[in-house]
Order: structure tokens, then C-alpha cells, then sequence
């Protein structure tokens, strides 16, 4: 090689030396969205900011304007349409998911709170709190197509694996109401602690996990036998409850407290209390199974956690109070 030769190669790998670190503090901001975790890039999850009325997607520098007191949110399967309540307007808002296009505001029942797009994205079901109903909403057509009285205070749901059944949290008793959602009416309740807050089930539809508010436990409930297999004392409430995607293990947060509680769903006995901060409220797994996204309400950010080390390995500030999270993969 010429001396000029070697001269211009030699000038041009210090140019890429001196421009690592540049592409490197890039990459880094890009991954969190304006946060500061170092690690893989976090799509298709979304967030409700109850403390700006917005709806913010993780990864993006976006916040798309929502209605007052936003509480929960959800996604299609594909990920192309986003659903979020506003308590305080009893409306549903629709985004385009990708973009954050308004697609529609859709009137429900008195103080809707949590809302949950089926396994097949053919409805979004809102759990009208203050009216004892639900409204189910027809996800091509963004307008509701039946009204459910389910009992007092529902908050939240859950589908069936084979999308058939709904469990509804009846907040107001110490059941979990069934939905039919091939013939859309109630077909009974299963038993579960005091004011049942949020639910998540198995992989395998044998199970649900319902964190309950005034009894301050989870309760594990066996659906074919209609009874409560065993109690699980938690941290304070509002609780937060999610089964990871591969069914090892349920995420418990605690609004009140500092941490997630992590059950192990087979053996149901608490492995580990990992401390996040003041307020964590919304926990959503990724559908690999590798990390859980929590909304942590009093630092405004979002816990990233590897769920094979079982500590915290990132944060996220997607902006003022976090509140809810949805991950295409994991309804």
C-alpha cells in the first residue's frame, strides 16, 4: 500500500472513531424517547399521561391530545388502532396507532376506566364504572353495538385465551362478572376478594389473578371449579396486575407503594419485590417474555425490567404521570 493510500485509510478510521460516540448517544435517545435507557428500541407500547390528558407511544418523541382524568389504554392485535378512556368526559378515544391520528371519540357509559381489545381485534369493551355496564365497541366501525349491565363499579377485563369469555372486575362487590362474547350478555360471576380492582389470566385459561383493593391481595381463582385456590397479601393498592406472555410469572404493582410484586405462577408463591419508585400503577410485559414495562406515577417514568434478572435495567419518560400501559402481543 502507497504511503497516500495508507495516509487516507488511516484519516478515515479516525473519522469513524470520533464519530462513535455521536451514533452511540443517537441510538441511546432514540431508545428511550427522550428518557435514558441503553438498550433495544421499545415499539409498539403505549402509555396514558394522566397528568397531561394525552396518550404517549414509548419510543417516539409523540404525544397525541386526549380528553381529562385519561385512565387506561389499549391496542389492536396488529397494533394499527389504539383505544383510551377518559373517566372524566365518558368517552373512549380512538387513534390511529402508528401515527396518532384522532380516529373518533366514542360516548360510553358513566366514568369508564379500563378498556380491553379482544384476542381477534373485533371489539374494544370499556368498562363503564359509574353506570354498572360495559359498552362494547365495534373496533371497523368505531361505534358501540351493546350496552351489558354487569354489576356494581366494573374496572376492568380480561378475554379468554379462545376469546369467548370476558371476566369483568366488579369493584364494587367481591366478584369477577362472566361475559358471553358470542352472544354478548352475562352468564354468571366467579368469586374474588374485596372490591376487585384489575384481572389478568393464564395462558392456558385455567386461572385468573385478580388484585383486589380492600382486601390488599391477589386471589387466584380456579374458573372450572368457581372457587378461590389461595390469597396473596400485596403492597397497597390501587393495584396493577399483568401474567407474562410465557406464564411464568404475575406482575402486582401498587399505586400507594414501591414496588412490583412478582408471583411465580405455577408454584404462587412470591419470588421477588423489585422497588420502582413511588406509585407504580400500570404493568404490561413484552410479548417475548423478556422485559415488563411499568408506569411509575410519582417520577413520572416508565420502569423497564428484565424479567430474567428481575431487576430494573432502564427508565422511560414518556412524559407527566404515567398511568396505563398497552404492548401489541400481550392484550
Amino acid at each position: 500500500m502507497s504511503t497516500k493510500r495508507s495516509l487516507a485509510h488511516t484519516r478515515a478510521r479516525l473519522r469513524l472513531f470520533a464519530l462513535a460516540p455521536v451514533l452511540a448517544l443517537a441510538a441511546g435517545a432514540a431508545a428511550a424517547g427522550g428518557g435514558h435507557h441503553k438498550g433495544p428500541m421499545h415499539h409498539d407500547i403505549w402509555v396514558t399521561l394522566k397528568g397531561e390528558n394525552a396518550v404517549a407511544p414509548l419510543g417516539r418523541p409523540m404525544k397525541w391530545p386526549a380528553g381529562k382524568g385519561m385512565t387506561y389504554v389499549s391496542a389492536t392485535p396488529d397494533g394499527k388502532r389504539v383505544f383510551a378512556t377518559s373517566a372524566a368526559e365518558d368517552t373512549i378515544y380512538a387513534y390511529d396507532g402508528h401515527s396518532g391520528r384522532l380516529l373518533a371519540r366514542i360516548p360510553v357509559g358513566k366514568t369508564p376506566k379500563g378498556i380491553k381489545v379482544d384476542r381477534k381485534g373485533r371489539y374494544a369493551i370499556a368498562a363503564d364504572e359509574g353506570a354498572g355496564t360495559i359498552t362494547v365497541i365495534d373496533v371497523a366501525t368505531l361505534k358501540p353495538v351493546k350496552t351489558i349491565a354487569v354489576g356494581p363499579m366494573p374496572h376492568n377485563s380480561v378475554l379468554s385465551p379462545d376469546n369467548r369469555t370476558l371476566y369483568v372486575t366488579l369493584q364494587g362487590g367481591k366478584s369477577v362478572a362472566v361475559v358471553d362474547m358470542e352472544r354478548l350478555e352475562k352468564v354468571g360471576e366467579l368469586p374474588a376478594g374485596t372490591a376487585p380492582h384489575n384481572v389478568d389470566i393464564s395462558p392456558d385459561g385455567k386461572r385468573l389473578f385478580v388484585a383486589n383493593n380492600a382486601s390488599m391481595d391477589l386471589t387466584v381463582v380456579d374458573i372450572a371449579g368457581r372457587r378461590v385456590v389461595k390469597r396473596i397479601p400485596l403492597s397497597p393498592p390501587h393495584y396493577g396486575v399483568d401474567v407474562t406472555p410465557d406464564g411464568r410469572y404475575v406482575l402486582v404493582t401498587g399505586i400507594a407503594g414501591k414496588v412490583v410484586t412478582v408471583v411465580d405462577a405455577r408454584t404462587l408463591e412470591v419470588v421477588k419485590r423489585i422497588e420502582v419508585g413511588q406509585g407504580p400503577h400500570g404493568v404490561r410485559a413484552s410479548a417475548d417474555g423478556r422485559r415488563a414495562y411499568v408506569a411509575v406515577t410519582g417520577p413520572s417514568k416508565v420502569a423497564v425490567i428484565d424479567l430474567e434478572r428481575l431487576e430494573v435495567s432502564g427508565w422511560l419518560e414518556p412524559g407527566k404521570m404515567p398511568f396505563w400501559v398497552a404492548v401489541r402481543g400481550n392484550t
